[in-house]
């Protein structure tokens, strides 16, 4: 895209009035921003949504000048100003709810990398979640790999500086503009991350810091990645805001169980518990759900021996039945027809056999054989 579509794109979207929703519709339909602001009153307000009071706003000449200082002076600090139009914007991103119309990018890493894995967490991180942070990421050494979180206390500090401890290229999604670093005491770490990486945000320079831009900032944490791990969230933690985004995204969901009488645990705990994460205990589990077996006899040898299972109840043992004579995986109502367990109790059943390592749970609450 040249420099002229671009400005015309960044005064339309910064218009008074206008979402990105309309941005789009209006550039669908006239076939460019540029062609926007060459249109009329009247065309403008063919346009269902466009009032004439909006059309005049969209058709003022100032709003140009303005965006086209705002890139020169993006340009002028090294920053990469990306349209949703673009080829380098995130992929992954264009298809949540509502994508940013532009990201404001810093660095070396590739926006669309094969493989991309938020981490988050919560602020106040126990040495265990910081160890399991560390331990995830070293273990997660693979090719083509980039790690994302949110430069935030905690554990994603933890992740990025164990991602570039091992080499990782790792990427922060800030809430605030490139000008703005929060928090501050993370400087260092975002300059590094810019040859190691890359820190990017939706908020052009000079966009004051408020505190609706951090939930905001979790649904591209969420969207960028193909899955999302959670090490450690209180009750209200931001980190099951970037969860649910994630499932609402149909992104997978890990979590890492945690102490029981921690209240860092309760959020992780709680999303295993429902459903609305994976459990996993290591980087294996990620590489094996995720299908990125760098080295398959690492991951999963293929001629291992089969795992001893451990004591189960009956009924346990009447829906494990049920799933290895029906050999794939099975949706929850199927299993429950299968085995003669209502749906609401083989719910709890299947979650005693997760949590022994015998079966796993799949997108669309199915279930599979964990050996399988």
């Amino acid at each position: 895209m040249d420099n002229k579509e671009r400005i015309h794109q960044m005064a339309l979207i910064s218009t008074r009035g206008v979402g990105h929703l309309l941005w789009k519709r209006l550039i669908a339909q006239f076939g460019s921003a540029e062609a926007v602001f060459n249109s009329s009153v009247r065309a403008l307000t063919q346009l269902p949504g466009t009032s004439k009071r909006l059309a005049n706003e969209i058709l003022r000449k100032d709003m140009l000048r303005t965006a086209e200082d705002l890139l020169a002076a993006h340009h002028r600090e090294g920053i990469q100003v990306i349209s949703c139009y673009d080829t380098a914007y995130p992929e992954r991103l264009k298809h949540i709810s509502s994508p940013p119309a532009f990201l404001y990018f810093r660095g070396h890493a590739n926006l669309n990398a094969p493989k991309i894995l938020s981490i988050v967490g919560t602020r106040t991180a126990t040495a265990y979640g910081k160890r399991m942070t560390e331990q995830l990421i070293g273990e997660l050494r693979i090719p083509n790999l980039l790690i994302v979180s949110g430069l935030a206390y905690g554990i994603d500090i933890c992740a990025h500086k164990a991602a570039l401890q091992h080499g990782l290229p790792t990427l922060t999604v800030l809430p605030s503009s490139l000008d703005i670093i929060y928090p501050p005491a993370h400087r260092s770490i975002a300059v590094s991350m810019i040859e190691r990486g890359g820190i990017v945000t939706e908020h052009p320079l000079h966009t004051p810091l408020e505190l609706h831009q951090f939930p905001a900032r979790n649904r591209i944490v969420a969207g960028i990645a193909d899955a999302t791990v959670v090490i450690e969230a209180g009750h209200k933690s931001g980190a099951l805001i970037t969860a649910e985004l994630a499932n609402a995204h149909d992104r997978e969901v890990f979590a890492v169980p945690g102490n029981v009488y921690e209240r860092t645990s309760v959020g992780c705990n709680h999303l295993i518990k429902s459903q609305q994460a994976h459990l996993i205990t290591c980087a294996d589990d990620i590489l094996y759900l995720m299908n990125w077996r760098a080295d398959a006899t690492k991951v999963r040898p293929t001629q291992a021996a089969p795992p001893k299972l451990p004591p189960l109840s009956q009924k346990e043992q009447e829906a494990l039945q049920a799933l290895q004579a029906l050999k794939r995986e099975v949706h929850i109502d199927e299993l429950s027809h299968q085995a003669g367990i209502p749906p609401a109790q083989l719910a709890s059943v299947l979650l005693q056999l997760e949590l022994k390592n015998v079966v796993k749970f799949m997108p669309g609450n199915k279930f599979k054989l964990a050996a399988g």
